[in-house]
Order: C-alpha cells, then sequence, then structure tokens
C-alpha cells in the first residue's frame, strides 16, 4: 500500500494519485526494471564494471607528458590529483576541443591549464544508473571512481556498454 504523505489515506501500489485528496503520488512510486537491461542498470553497483586503473598526472605535469603517457599506455583519460584530491579530468577529447591544432604550441603549459574542473565523481558503491545520469547530464564519457576517499579507477561509457551486452 501506498500512504498519501497529504492526507495518510492508503492507496493502491502504483496509483498516480491519491483517491481520497487527488494528490500525485509520484514521489511514492519506485520505477521497477522490466527487462534485464533495466535490471543491470538499477541493481549493478559500479564495481560491477571493474573500474579500470587510472593514468594519474600531477596538475603540473605538461601536456606533452600527459599525451606521451596516452599514446604509451593506449589510454584516453587522465585523472588530475593533487595531494589526495581529485581536481580535474583530461581526456582525449579536450585534446581536440582544447587544444586542436595548437598542441605543438601549447606542449610546455601544465595540463591544468586544460583539464575540465570541476570534476565529477562516482562511488564504488554506486548504482550504474548513477553514473548514468551523471554522464548525461554533463555530457561526460568518463568518470572517476572513488572508493574510501580515494581514486580507484574509471569507468567509461564504453565500459557500461561493454557490461551490459556481456549480462543481456
Amino acid at each position: 500500500m501506498a500512504i498519501c504523505p497529504d492526507c495518510g489515506h492508503e492507496n493502491i501500489d502504483g496509483a498516480d494519485h491519491c483517491e481520497k485528496c487527488e494528490q500525485s503520488l509520484s514521489s511514492l512510486t519506485k520505477p521497477r526494471p522490466t527487462t534485464t537491461v533495466e535490471r543491470i542498470v538499477m541493481k549493478d553497483r559500479i564495481e560491477s564494471l571493474v573500474p579500470r586503473e587510472p593514468l594519474i598526472v600531477d596538475p603540473d605535469t605538461t601536456v606533452r607528458r600527459v599525451l606521451e603517457q596516452f599514446m604509451a599506455r593506449s589510454v584516453g583519460c587522465a585523472i588530475v590529483v593533487k595531494g589526495r584530491e581529485v581536481v580535474g579530468i583530461f581526456t582525449e577529447r579536450d585534446v581536440l576541443d582544447r587544444l586542436n591544432v595548437d598542441t605543438a604550441a601549447l606542449e610546455a603549459k601544465p595540463i591544468s591549464e586544460f583539464m575540465t574542473s570541476p570534476v565529477e565523481t562516482v562511488d564504488l558503491e554506486d548504482r550504474v544508473a548513477f553514473a548514468l545520469h551523471k554522464m548525461d547530464l554533463g555530457g561526460y564519457r568518463h568518470l572517476p571512481v572513488i572508493s574510501e576517499g580515494r581514486i580507484a579507477g574509471y569507468i567509461s561509457v564504453r565500459d557500461i556498454l561493454t557490461h551490459l551486452t556481456a549480462a543481456g
């Protein structure tokens, strides 16, 4: 039964409006997964995606050094950390959007001038749906993953798609 928060009337689960006072009950209704994909997105936690080991760089690391690391490690994402705090993220998209044809002229500058900051993060215990929501709202393809206040890895849209297709 769904109890109306306005009048206290007991309503049938899933009712859109209270039978007695006609107030909306939509805030009481939790979406229920109906497909395997919906179940995975709503129930699985970020840890099930097995976040990848991040390339961690200092804010003073040069653009050139970060790009060399991208090539050497075959990655497209660097997490910028100062001390123990995630202060930014620099991705291959930033190379295209912020450096573009001026890359050679900017290669000696610190990555902090071109990183995305502040950066959105997710926790290992967060649900995949939460990560997808953040990615969609912010237009992100990568999210750093935090565990107990420390960087634990990162996930990408590709990681989520791979997880969904493997389980589906």
